[in-house]
């Protein structure tokens, strides 16, 4: 037997890891492989859906009217169900439109359905400005609702990839030069103001530590939750590489 197997029965974290495990012959001599935990894999692979991009609105038209006014009808709604969630009440008359969440998964669905329809319009007067109050509805609607990892975090990586496109100017899936960029033009247009950039950066700061503090919550004593806290750490990961640690670029 060799120095190192003594060492081995010798030592008692070794003893209690591997008690009553039958030992089976080998002709293996080299060290034994650690048993994988599942603690170590990817419980969520991002992925990203958006619609095509349309030619902006021309500013102070009725297209453009009509896209801030489904804008903030939509932010009312969303609003108003999730204070209602936060309450933890409904009238029984209330219609479902109007109802309180019953999940994150409800109140993402919404939200969704508005960065889609900012990211079509390519305008961005009004993308930013909506993108940055969706993304604050978001992050204090967190510990309303018990954590969806895979919802949560489709969610929060959408957002992510539309402030990191509209902050560079470039598509996030094909890489081309954003509509509302001056795509084709010689002169680029900025998108994103140095304020709202600074705006942008701590939302994504605060959102990531709320997301850290529901799943904590969740994971006690819950093996499968503990898995999102690695996922957790990537939360709006481009914003915060891009921004830096004063907002600019």
């Amino acid at each position: 037997m060799s120095q190192n197997n003594i060492d081995q029965d010798h030592d008692s974290d070794m003893d209690e890891e591997f008690e009553d495990v039958p030992i089976t012959q080998s002709n293996n001599t080299s060290e034994p492989t650690p048993t994988p935990i599942s603690t170590g894999e990817r419980k969520w692979t991002p992925s990203l859906s958006l619609p095509p991009q349309q030619s902006p609105p021309i500013p102070g038209s009725q297209e453009e009217t009509q896209l801030r006014g489904r804008l903030s009808t939509g932010i009312e709604r969303i609003t108003y169900r999730q204070m209602k969630s936060e309450m933890g009440m409904d009238a029984p008359d209330t219609h479902i439109s109007h109802r309180k969440y019953e999940s994150f998964a409800e109140l993402s669905a919404e939200v969704e359905h508005l960065i889609d329809m900012l990211w079509a319009s390519s305008s961005p007067s009004i993308q930013t400005e909506g993108l940055i109050t969706l993304a604050g509805i978001v992050e204090m609607a967190l510990p309303t609702h018990p954590f969806d990892g895979r919802t949560t975090l489709s969610l929060l990586h959408k957002f992510d990839s539309v402030f990191v496109a509209l902050c560079t100017g470039f598509h996030p899936l094909t890489g081309a030069p954003l509509l509302e960029a001056g795509a084709g033009n010689s002169e680029r247009r900025p998108l994103v103001t140095q304020t709202q950039k600074v705006r942008i950066r701590s939302l994504a700061e605060t959102t990531r530590l709320k997301v850290f503090s529901v799943v904590g919550e969740d994971a006690e004593g819950d093996d499968d939750a503990e898995g999102w806290v690695l996922e957790a750490t990537k939360v709006y990961d481009g914003v915060l590489m891009l921004l830096g640690d004063s907002g600019d670029m």
